[in-house]
C-alpha cells in the first residue's frame, strides 16, 4: 500500500497570505505582488522539479504568465480578508517515475480543476530527507552533499487553483451579488437587482430601516409613509452575505473535497493498474478500511517534526535516550504506531492459525472446482460437437443420396446408350451393305437408327435434368463433390470419435469427483458443493476465457449456463445417490451385526 496524501486548504488575506507569494514559493520564482508593492523572492528554493500552469479554454493566454496571472488574482479582490486561491496538496507515489507522476497530476487537475473552469498551478517538490539543521542526510542520518546518497522519499504537488470563476469572455465573474429582502403582504423574499426590476411589478417593495421613537425598524416606503416615519438612511435591507455565486458555492461544498480526495485515489490507482502494478492507495480512514483496531498517528507539525529530529540527532552523536527531549506529539505517535505494530501482529498470528485450519477445505474445494470447471468446459464442448455432429449428419445423408442417384442414373443410362450405340453401328454397317434397289430396306434402317439416337438423347437430356437436381453441371463436378463428400465424411468419423473420447473423458470427470468428495461428511459435502457453485472460482473464470477466445463472437453464454446447471444436477444427484447408497450399507450392516448377535445368543443359551 502506498502512502495515501491528499488536502486541500484556501489561501486568503484574513491569515494574512497571499496568492502571489504561494505562487512564487511553490515554483521557485520571484514574483512581486502589485496589491502591497511586495517582492516574493524564492529563487534560491530547491527541489521544485516541474512547474506547469494549465489554462481552461475561455481564460486569456497571457494568465500562462504566473506574475500576470496572480497579480490578476489579487488586483480583482477588493476585501481585507478575500478568498485567493485554493490549493490542493498530494502525495506522489515514489514508485511512480517523474514522468508518470506528472501524468496523474495533470490528468486530476484538467479531470476535476480545469474542466470545471479554474486555472491550475502545478508545481511538484522532491526534498530530500534533513535533520533540524536542515542538512541533507543519508541513510544513516549523517549530513551529505552527495546527491546520490541522499534520500527522496517524499515527492509531492502543489496545485494552486483560481477560487473566481471566469465568464465565456474570460473576465472574473463576481462572487456574490447584492439580495434585497423585499416584503409584499407581510411575506419577504430575496431578489437580486435583476430580479427585482420585475418583482416591483408585481408588488414586492425594499424595506428600509426606520425611527419608531426609540425603536428602529424595517418597513417599506409606502407602509412608513402611511404611519409618517422618518427613514433613517438610504440603504435597503439585504442578506448578510448577499447571494452567493452558484459555481463558487459548488466549489466550496464540503462533497468536493471527498469528491476531489476519491478521484486522485482512482487516478493513481488506474495508473499503476496500467503498469500490471499491485501497489494501491486508499482515501478512506482506518475505520472506513475496518481498521477498527489501528489508530491514526497524530500530525507532527513542523516543530514538533524539528524536536524528533534533533533528537535523533543527537543520539547519533552520542547522547542517551534520557538527556534527549522529544516532543508530546512525537512520544504520542510512538506509542500509536507500537500499538498499531501489536495489533498487526496478533492479526498475523490470527490469520496464520484461520488460514492453516483452512488450508485443506481451500485446497479441496480449488480441486474439486477445478474438476467442475472441466466437466463445464467439456459439457459445453459435447453440446457444440453434438449440434455440429447432427448438422454434418443431416448433409451428409443429403449429399450422400443425391451422389448415389446420380451415380445409379449415369450407370444406368450409359449402359442403355452404349447399346443403341452398338445397335446403331451395327445398323450404319447394314445400311452399309444395302444396294440401290433396296431403298425400302434402307428407310427402313434410316428409321431405326434414328430412334435409336432419340432414344440416346431423351436419356442425355433425362442426364442433364438429373444433374442438374444433384447440382452437377459435369462429370468432373461429379467426382469432385464425391471427393469433397469423402473429406467431409472422414471429418464425421473424427469428429464422431472426438465426440467419444469427451463424453469418456466427462465421466472420468464425475468419477473423480465422487472419489474426492467421498470422505467428506454429507453436510460438508453440501457445504463444498455450494460454495463452489455460488462462487467464481478461478478455474471456471479459466475454462469461460478459454472458450471464449476459441470460439469468438460465436460463443454462446447460454449454453454455457445450461452445461453449468447440468453439471451441478449431475453433482447434485450423485451425491445424493451416495448418502442413499452409504445409509443403505449401514442399514444392512447394522441388521447383519444385530442378526449375528442373535445367533450367538441362541447358540450361548443352547449351551447353557
Amino acid at each position: 500500500m502506498a502512502i495515501y496524501h491528499c488536502s486541500v486548504q484556501v489561501i486568503g488575506r484574513n491569515a494574512g497570505r497571499s496568492s502571489v507569494a504561494a505562487a512564487a514559493y511553490r515554483s521557485g520564482e520571484s514574483l512581486v505582488n502589485q496589491y502591497d508593492g511586495i517582492e516574493h523572492d524564492f529563487t534560491k528554493k530547491n527541489w521544485v522539479e516541474f512547474t506547469e500552469i494549465i489554462l481552461p479554454d475561455n481564460a486569456p493566454k497571457e494568465y500562462s504568465d504566473r506574475s500576470t496571472l496572480w497579480n490578476a488574482v489579487e488586483m480583482s479582490e477588493k476585501s481585507k480578508d478575500a478568498q485567493l486561491c485554493r490549493e490542493f496538496e498530494l502525495s506522489l507515489p515514489k514508485e511512480l517515475t517523474r514522468e508518470q507522476q506528472i501524468e496523474v497530476v495533470e490528468q486530476f487537475v484538467k479531470d476535476k480543476l480545469v474542466s470545471q473552469g479554474m486555472i491550475a498551478d502545478i508545481a511538484i517538490h522532491n526534498p530530500p530527507v534533513m535533520n533540524d539543521r536542515h542538512q541533507p542526510i543519508d541513510k544513516d542520518g549523517n549530513p551529505t552533499k552527495d546527491i546520490a546518497s541522499m534520500q527522496f522519499i517524499n515527492p509531492h504537488s502543489h496545485i494552486l487553483a483560481t477560487i473566481r470563476p471566469m465568464d465565456e469572455n474570460g473576465k472574473w465573474i463576481s462572487k456574490s451579488q447584492t439580495e434585497y429582502l423585499c416584503i409584499k403582504d407581510g411575506e419577504e423574499k430575496g431578489f437580486t437587482a435583476e430580479e427585482y426590476k420585475t418583482a416591483k411589478e408585481d408588488g414586492w417593495e425594499k424595506q428600509y430601516k426606520y425611527s419608531d421613537g426609540k425603536k428602529k425598524i424595517w418597513l417599506s416606503a409606502k407602509e412608513a409613509k402611511e404611519r409618517g416615519l422618518e427613514r433613517i438612511n438610504r440603504s435597503p435591507k439585504t442578506t448578510p452575505f448577499g447571494r452567493k455565486n452558484e459555481i463558487i458555492e459548488y466549489w466550496n461544498s464540503k462533497d468536493r473535497i471527498f469528491e476531489w480526495r476519491q478521484y486522485w485515489e482512482k487516478v493513481v490507482n488506474d495508473k499503476f493498474e496500467s503498469l500490471n502494478s499491485e501497489i494501491r492507495i486508499d482515501s478512506r480512514s482506518f475505520k472506513d478500511q475496518g481498521l477498527k483496531e489501528e489508530l491514526p498517528t497524530l500530525h507532527m507539525g513542523t516543530s514538533a517534526t524539528n524536536m524528533e529530529r534533533r533528537a535523533e540527532r543527537e543520539i547519533r552523536e552520542g547522547k542517551s535516550e534520557s538527556e534527549v527531549v522529544h516532543s508530546d506529539i512525537g512520544n504520542i505517535n510512538k506509542e500509536i504506531k507500537k500499538h498499531n505494530q501489536f495489533v498487526r501482529e496478533i492479526k498475523a498470528k490470527l490469520k496464520a492459525m484461520f488460514d492453516t485450519a483452512k488450508e485443506h477445505i481451500e485446497n479441496l474445494t480449488k480441486k474439486l472446482g477445478s474438476i467442475r470447471s472441466k466437466i463445464i468446459g467439456n459439457k459445453y464442448e459435447e453440446s457444440i460437437l453434438s449440434r455440429k455432429l447432427n448438422i454434418m449428419s443431416s448433409k451428409l445423408s443429403q449429399d450422400n443420396e443425391l451422389l448415389e442417384k446420380y451415380n445409379f442414373e449415369i450407370s444406368k443410362i450409359g449402359k442403355a446408350n452404349e447399346s443403341d450405340e452398338d445397335k446403331i453401328e451395327n445398323l450404319k454397317n447394314e445400311l452399309d451393305s444395302c444396294t440401290p434397289l433396296q431403298f425400302m430396306k434402307k428407310k427402313q434402317l434410316q428409321r431405326q437408327i434414328q430412334e435409336l439416337q432419340e432414344h440416346i438423347e431423351t436419356r442425355n437430356d433425362y442426364l442433364r435434368s438429373i444433374s442438374m437436381m444433384c447440382g452437377y453441371t459435369s462429370e468432373s463436378e461429379y467426382l469432385e463433390a464425391k471427393k469433397d463428400y469423402l473429406a467431409r465424411y472422414e471429418a464425421y468419423k473424427k469428429l464422431e470419435n472426438s465426440m467419444s473420447n469427451l463424453q469418456e473423458d466427462i465421466q472420468r470427470l464425475y468419477q473423480n469427483y465422487q472419489s474426492e468428495i467421498k470422505n467428506v461428511s454429507q453436510d460438508a459435502g453440501k457445504e463444498l458443493l455450494k460454495e463452489i457453485k455460488t462462487g467464481k472460482t478461478e478455474a471456471e473464470a479459466y475454462i469461460l476465457s478459454d472458450l471464449s477466445k476459441k470460439y469468438g463472437s460465436s460463443f454462446e453464454s447460454e449454453l454455457f449456463s445450461d452445461a453449468r446447471l447440468s453439471t451441478d444436477k449431475k453433482l447434485d444427484m450423485d451425491r445424493i445417490q451416495e448418502s442413499k447408497e452409504m445409509e443403505s450399507v449401514q442399514i444392512f450392516s447394522n441388521q447383519e451385526n444385530a442378526g449375528i448377535k442373535h445367533s450367538v445368543a441362541k447358540k450361548t443359551h443352547h449351551k447353557k
